[in-house]
């Protein structure tokens, strides 16, 4: 297969202008690279396409109006129209280090490694997961808090995301999805990830966003619901499943006595969402 670019980044959005603005800016900003080399497609759910009037005209863009969907069919409506080397999935609200593409394109071409990724931030530098200090070589038992925005993979055509999962599933399995999608690159093709805690994306933290105690335990259930179908879907060891479904039982035994209602219940609903999803089925 021939690549007329180098990455692509595929990106959604329903109604995020001013974070869609930040991106583009921060993508604008980067250094060390030629946009001629750059594609972004856009898969707009909403009605955004004036934000990327500020795109660096050197961008190949490309962009795809669609009615509101779950987070994985607006990016499997984008990977035909991939066209770069190396592929990519910034959420709307992240955005880059002037430095980051270079750095995961440094690593990409020059490493040996099929994929690489970073650390996420906050605009005021707080982690937002827990990632580690050093380098290392991503595992599917050791994924270094790999996340969506986080990724940078050589492109595979034949791999998509499953449309059971993700933010907007139909069945409220809310997370997983990119997950699934890299360990399906290590398993089926072999794939060398490298971690790097040098490579910066920023993005917000759960508790930056102005949201309702019910809300977060709201996602936190269908995150948990997401994680419970995405240990169905992969051969983990029994450790691993010991220790995602005692962590949120313990928590709730300790919380209830405790007597702290909110974490007690968060940690039920985990429990119960994680269970819900490893038993779940279509039909």
């Amino acid at each position: 297969m021939m690549y007329s670019m180098v990455i692509s980044l595929i990106q959604t959005s329903q109604n995020r202008r001013e974070e869609l603005t930040r991106f583009v800016h921060s993508l604008n900003q980067q250094q060390g690279i030629d946009f001629k080399d750059v594609q972004l497609i856009f898969v707009d759910q909403e009605n955004n396409r004036e934000v990327f009037r500020e795109l660096n005209k050197d961008v190949m863009f490309d962009y795809i109006q669609t009615q509101h969907c779950s987070l994985s069919h607006a990016r499997n409506l984008a990977i035909p129209l991939v066209k770069g080397k190396y592929v990519a999935f910034p959420d709307d609200d992240c955005w880059y280090e002037p430095d980051t593409l270079s750095q995961v394109l440094f690593i990409l071409e020059n490493e040996g490694y099929d994929g690489v990724s970073g650390k996420g931030t906050n605009k005021d530098g707080k982690l937002t997961s827990i990632f580690p200090d050093c380098e290392s070589t991503i595992t599917s038992i050791r994924r270094c808090a790999a996340i969506s925005y986080t990724m940078f993979f050589k492109f595979n055509q034949t791999v998509k995301f499953d449309e059971n999962m993700g933010v907007g599933s139909p069945y409220d399995l809310g997370a997983g999805e990119e997950t699934d999608y890299m360990l399906n690159l290590i398993k089926e093709f072999n794939y060398r990830i490298k971690y790097s805690p040098d490579i910066i994306v920023h993005h917000p933290c759960t508790e930056d966003s102005l949201v309702t105690k019910e809300a977060l335990i709201k996602k936190a259930y269908s995150y948990a619901r997401g994680s419970g179908y995405l240990m169905q879907k992969h051969h983990f060891p029994f450790r691993y499943y010991v220790n995602q479904f005692l962590r949120p039982l313990g928590g709730m035994i300790l919380y209830t006595l405790q007597f702290k209602k909110y974490h007690a219940k968060k940690s039920f609903l985990q429990f119960k969402g994680k269970l819900e999803g490893y038993y779940f089925t279509k039909f």
